[in-house]
């Protein structure tokens, strides 16, 4: 600008005192005044190259300072991708560990599911048993209906099999909450994955650029973009979450270990408990039996000599008939004989 200017005032200068000379009608320029004009002209060519050399090293320095700036620029944009790109990475494995962890765990639950629905309905078999096994029961004679050992082993082994069915039962609708859980967590560590693996591919991308886009000002940024420590705590929350959702379902596992466990103990225990009371019951019935037979054959024998006593009884009445009959002829023919003590004394023996 200063060049310029310096240079447009020695040309004005320079052209009044040529216009004096080149022109005819102007009168002549004295030496002094000639020389004063091409000093004049000298020192503002060397004002202009003074200026002009000025010039050329500030427009030096500042490309010096711009290519500086440029380089150190895209040195940390170079930087902070790679820092990027390795933070991203260290999420997306993460997740993808985490995803592997979730995956095994929704195997092993369905596994533990599995075997728990078995034990449910294997469980169904005892208590079909043992109500059929009461019903039975309740068909002896009136006399025989007792609250015995047995209906209460029967009672006990119903009862242990529907609480171990009522537990399973529990087991398998825990299972079944925790299984969605699991989906849901799946579900969006895969698209946590998803993204981080978009987001990568396009880092990368932009990291090995080398030259921009025409008109590459033009690019729309999104609505929304979140901060650098919402987006690593994201997915920190979503892993945390998998966490505990795992830990729950490992939980789950080991207590429904447990309840099987529990309930094929107390089928095995009922089970035995009902066999040796029947079994008991059986020899005890078999001694009572074998007791009320014995005392039947006894009565039966008893009856039969009381029979024959009463025969042999029967008999000697029947023997005794003939004398009685005689004994109260002779007393009624006696009585007719004078003498009171001696009718007296054959009376009482007659009587007797």
């Amino acid at each position: 600008m200063d060049l310029n200017q310096s240079y447009r005032s020695s040309r004005s200068e320079g052209g009044m005192s040529t216009g004096g000379i080149v022109d005819a009608t102007s009168p002549p320029t004295m030496p002094h005044q000639w020389e004063r004009n091409t000093r004049t002209l000298v020192d503002s060519a060397r004002k202009a190259q003074s200026l002009a050399t000025q010039q050329r090293i500030m427009s030096f320095g500042t490309q010096r300072t711009t290519d500086e700036t440029m380089l150190n620029d895209n040195r940390s944009s170079s930087t902070a991708l790679r820092r990027q790109i390795a933070e991203s990475e260290a999420l997306k494995n993460k997740a993808e560990q985490q995803l592997e962890e979730i995956l095994r765990e929704t195997s092993l639950l369905e596994d533990e599911a599995a075997h728990a629905e078995a034990t449910h309905e294997k469980m169904k078999d005892p208590l079909n048993v043992a109500e059929e096994n009461l019903a039975i029961r309740r068909k002896r004679p009136p006399r025989e209906m007792t609250r015995d050992a047995v209906e209460r082993s029967l009672n006990e082994q119903a009862a242990g099999a529907k609480h171990s069915i009522r537990m399973l039962g529990g087991v398998l609708d825990a299972c079944e909450k925790e299984l969605a859980r699991l989906k849901i967590c799946r579900e969006k560590l895969e698209e946590d994955i998803d993204q981080k693996r978009i987001a990568l591919e396009v880092d990368n991308e932009a990291l090995q650029m080398e030259s921009g886009w025409a008109g590459g000002s033009a690019t729309q940024r999104p609505g929304s973009v979140a901060l650098p420590h919402m987006w690593r705590q994201r997915t920190e929350n979503l892993c945390e979450e998998c966490e505990r959702s795992r830990a729950t379902c490992e939980r789950l596992r080991a207590k429904s270990r447990a309840i099987q466990q529990e309930a094929i103990a107390v089928e095995r225990e009922t089970r035995e408990a009902a066999l040796r009371s029947l079994s008991r019951k059986m020899d005890e019935t078999e001694r009572l039996k074998a007791e009320l037979e014995s005392s039947v054959s006894n009565v039966s024998s008893e009856i039969a000599t009381m029979e024959e006593a009463r025969a042999s009884v029967e008999q000697s009445m029947n023997d005794k008939h003939g004398p009685l009959a005689l004994a109260r002829s002779r007393l009624s023919v006696r009585t007719s004989k004078p003498g009171a003590e001696v009718r007296e004394r054959v009376c009482v023996r007659e009587r007797e």
